[in-house]
């Protein structure tokens, strides 16, 4: 929990601190679900879902819509662990889009930054004033190290997420 607060005050005051410096750029914040769908979720004592929330700068060009996201899963696969994940996008499209991504996760508990993950992502982007809605799915190829006794480490997962960006 000392981890979460931690995390939760420097992404914060990250925020302040670059909000000026940011022109252009849109700041939000939003939540996502996760299941696995690889072979790791046939492991007993695994937990195959959970609820993450999310970070996030945005970008816009004349072509592409570049993303960076950190995704904090305040337990994860089952554990009381803190998992903390910093990931880019780059997206085409503006309603409807789609795009690739690239991210890499961080576990406590002696697991350490685990193998980088590559993700397909496409979504829907509604204008609402200043705001933006984005709900999104993913589909991420994702490979967990470090797991003794387990013969398999194909978590590849599947999300479903909305953030609003100002």
């Amino acid at each position: 929990m000392k981890s979460l607060l931690r995390l939760t005050l420097v992404l914060g005051l990250a925020v302040l601190a670059a909000s000026p410096a940011a022109a252009g750029a849109k700041l939000g914040g939003g939540i996502h679900y996760l299941k696995t769908v690889g072979d790791l979720k046939d492991v007993e004592g695994f937990d195959d879902s959970a609820i993450g929330f999310m970070g996030s700068v945005a970008f816009d060009g004349p072509l592409l819509r570049l993303e960076g996201d950190v995704e904090f899963i305040p337990s994860y696969a089952g554990t009381d662990e803190l998992y903390w994940s910093p990931q880019a996008y780059a997206m085409i499209g503006q309603f409807i889009y789609g795009g690739v991504g690239v991210g890499v996760g961080h576990m406590g508990g002696g697991f350490g930054w685990q193998d980088p993950w590559y993700a397909l992502r496409a979504g829907v982007r509604l204008g609402l004033g200043g705001l933006d809605l984005d709900v999104f799915g993913t589909y991420r190829f994702e490979k967990f190290g470090d797991l003794e006794g387990v013969t398999t480490d194909d978590m590849n997962s599947v999300t479903l997420g909305a953030l609003v960006h100002f």
